[in-house]
């Protein structure tokens, strides 16, 4: 977390809501956590707290997921638009970098001692969630990441149709962040300890698999 974000915390009742509802939502789930129960988890005076701040629990998840992505976001625009200005000056972009600035963003998040893990099983949680207007929020992006990583694969893999590119994207993101969630269960799977030593490691490997699935032949049935 930036040293931003904490200042604001001790100082800033609706920061604290909002931190305070991540970790609650993300170890207990939506359904399970009250209004009430965000407010006395954040130690807030007011018991409508968050209703004067977020005006509902949607209106609550609705500023987490901001929050969340801002946090991202400060590393995900800069290596993005970084790979669009060289992809303008007509140098061809590898499907591992593209993919790279998206998830490597995610690795420093989850690697955040006050913010990562909660961050990364909210989101998680959110993934499986059915609700159309919880996906709704999930897809929305000030920035438009997800689409302008699209434009940039298109242009790496030509021969991929738009919508065996896009599915193929959005399994890649499901499988980051749901191997993420999973956290230190690595190390104790069916097949033995396969956690690897550092971040770095582990995100190369991840990058790994993901190229390899990004870039498959297509099914002569698709």
């Amino acid at each position: 977390m930036s040293e931003s974000v904490l200042d604001a915390v001790r100082g800033d009742t609706k920061a604290s809501l909002i931190l305070s509802g991540l970790e609650l939502f993300s170890t207990q789930g939506l359904d399970a956590v009250s209004m009430r129960t965000i407010n006395a988890h954040a130690g807030a005076r007011n018991a409508s707290a968050v209703h004067y701040h977020f005006g509902s629990k949607m209106g609550m998840v609705k500023a987490i997921i901001e929050f969340l992505k801002s946090q991202l976001d400060v590393h995900r625009l800069p290596m993005v638009t970084s790979l669009e200005a060289r992809a303008a000056a007509g140098e061809p972009l590898t499907v591992r970098e593209i993919l790279g600035a998206n998830y490597w963003p995610y690795i420093r998040l989850f690697e955040d001692p006050q913010l990562g893990r909660h961050g990364v099983l909210f989101l998680a949680r959110l993934h499986t969630d059915i609700d159309p207007e919880t996906q709704t929020l999930l897809n929305q992006d000030a920035h438009g990441i997800p689409a302008r990583l699209d434009a940039l694969l298109a242009k790496a893999l030509p021969e991929l149709g738009d919508q065996e590119r896009r599915t193929r994207y959005i399994y890649s993101w499901t499988l980051t962040l749901h191997g993420l969630a999973a956290g230190g269960t690595w190390k104790n799977t069916s097949l033995g300890d396969l956690h690897t030593g550092s971040a770095q490691a582990s995100y190369e490997r991840l990058l790994d698999y993901l190229v390899g699935g990004m870039t498959a032949p297509g099914s002569s049935k698709a």
